[in-house]
């Protein structure tokens, strides 16, 4: 009977242990991402604000709103297209008189180069491939001093 208050008394004594030792513990995880560590498989390189203001200004690419909210709802680049991956296919055959495989375009969203990805590998299936994805999307724009016009104002 005493071995079995002893083993039970142990047994709390290792829990109790286990539960302070887990609750104060720092975290060993960072919840942030280091870009020099991970980087993104994206179907198309990136282009970085600068150098896509200077493809803007020399006119040499097309601009590409990917924004899953649509045309008529913030601010774009002037003289972008809109083709987004909810409606690809309504929207590329509004464009398709417009663009060509073989033109150059630059493709942003709002920040992440993720959803904008998604366009770019149904661009591809399409037969484009000279594609750059906008680093920073339309936010990165903006911060980098390129123009803007729609609801969301003149920049």
């Amino acid at each position: 009977m005493i071995a079995v208050r002893q083993a039970l008394v142990l047994v709390g004594i290792a829990v109790v242990a286990a539960v302070l030792l887990w609750v104060v513990r720092p975290d060993r995880l960072s919840l942030g991402a280091d870009a020099e560590v991970y980087t993104l498989d994206l179907p198309a390189p990136l282009v970085g604000v600068t150098e896509a203001c200077e493809l803007y200004d020399d006119g040499t690419h097309y601009f590409v709103d990917t924004r899953a909210e649509g045309p008529g709802t913030g601010s774009v680049i002037p003289g972008s297209f809109v083709v987004r991956e909810t409606t690809f296919d309504a929207d590329f055959e509004a464009v398709m008189d417009f663009l060509y495989p073989e033109d150059a375009l630059v493709l942003y969203g709002a920040t992440s180069p993720l959803p904008v990805a998604a366009v770019a590998v149904r661009l591809q299936s399409q037969g484009y491939e000279n594609l750059l994805i906008l680093q920073g999307g339309l936010a990165g724009w903006r911060d980098g001093g390129g123009s803007l016009t729609g609801n969301g104002g003149d920049q």
